[in-house]
């Protein structure tokens, strides 16, 4: 069952802001965002990770629009843009972006990862999360990306997943 989220909106923060903003901190604990760096924010609901994002040009994307609704508020610096849209299906160009964040989405959205990669800039960082009770999803997402590593810290409901996209050899 699929949460309503342009319903939970105006109530999102109070009732998951603590939670989401711990897997925040595990992932940027390893994750460095560089000031100069654009990061999109696939599922931003809220844009509570914009917060800790404040000097980098940050894009939230969500196919709520009562959720950008919340988001826009708390993104009202000059570098930031709120675009509503599907994870699966993102209307951004290919390889714009140094980070792409997804945190508790990908269990709803099975072509996240692949679409991620095409917006995420040769060397740049994907960091995702997977809620630990969708374990079952972990391997077939581990499968997809390029020496993965899995954060699984015991107070955070969800296993981070960090990875850099490598440049692919070609053969002329």
């Amino acid at each position: 069952m699929s949460l309503n989220y342009d319903e939970l909106a105006p109530i999102y923060d109070e009732l998951y802001g603590d939670e989401q903003r711990a897997k925040y901190d595990v992932i940027l604990e390893i994750v460095k965002v560089d000031a100069s760096s654009v990061v999109l924010d696939v599922g931003c609901g809220t844009a509570l990770l914009s917060e800790r994002l404040k000097n980098s040009y940050y894009i939230g994307l969500d196919r709520s629009r009562g959720m950008l609704r919340v988001a826009k508020r708390r993104v009202t610096r000059y570098l930031s843009d709120l675009v509503c849209g599907d994870a699966e299906r993102m209307p951004l160009r290919s390889e714009a972006f140094t980070y792409v964040f997804s945190i508790t989405v990908v269990h709803e959205a099975p072509g996240l990862v692949r679409e991620a990669l095409r917006v995420l800039r040769t060397d740049g960082i994907l960091a995702i999360s997977l809620l630990k009770k969708k374990r079952e999803l972990l391997s077939s997402l581990l499968h997809q990306l390029e020496s993965p590593l899995v954060l699984d810290v015991e107070y955070v409901k969800d296993v981070a997943i960090i990875s850099y996209k490598r440049a692919v050899a070609r053969v002329l």
